[in-house]
């Protein structure tokens, strides 16, 4: 019998609604969501679902476990490079469709392979996902069958969340889905 190859599942909150959101979460029987953004709030009331207390209480009452590893958000400096390459090309946020090459090789040297921050839980995927599990508090007997990468953007390739989906894939031989 062949093992199944795991599943690295991304997921934005732009471009959805509420139900659609916590919708694609339950469709795809998501255990743990891997909250990766630097602030856990957004502005306005749209997408106030994505604002941590409300977000942590409704999946919880889905019975998602949450955690937040701040330490693979892009830092205000890598995140500046993406903005002067946005405002080089006059492409506005939401409309990005890709990241950078300056963006994407300071992220992963800075985040991926250097780590700025706790080195050794973001190079390999399982000791990120063991941190994740451990933040989450979730259950030692429970086998992680599924997981969530989560920052804004619509657009996976336009977010940090797509280059480590990436990598994980690259360690895993695991296949990526954007939800």
């Amino acid at each position: 019998m062949t093992a199944e190859i795991q599943t690295i599942f991304t997921i934005g909150v732009y471009g959805s609604t509420e139900e659609s959101f916590f919708g694609a979460l339950v469709e795809n029987e998501i255990d743990l969501f891997i909250d990766i953004r630097a602030r856990r709030g957004l502005r306005g009331s749209k997408y106030n679902y994505a604002n941590s207390s409300y977000l942590q209480a409704n999946l919880k009452e889905l019975g998602i476990y949450y955690a937040h590893l701040k330490e693979l958000a892009p830092t205000k400096e890598i995140r500046a490079l993406q903005w002067e390459a946005d405002k080089q090309d006059k492409t506005l946020k939401r409309e990005r469709t890709g990241l950078s090459d300056a963006y994407i090789k300071a992220y992963k040297k800075q985040i991926l392979k250097y780590g700025r921050r706790k080195a050794e839980l973001i190079l390999e995927p399982h000791l990120v996902l063991e941190r994740a599990k451990h933040l989450a508090e979730y259950p030692t007997a429970k086998p992680l069958q599924r997981y969530v990468l989560f920052c804004v953007e619509a657009n996976a390739e336009a977010c940090h969340r797509s280059i480590v989906a990436t990598r994980f894939r690259d360690k895993t031989g695991g296949k990526v889905k954007h939800l």
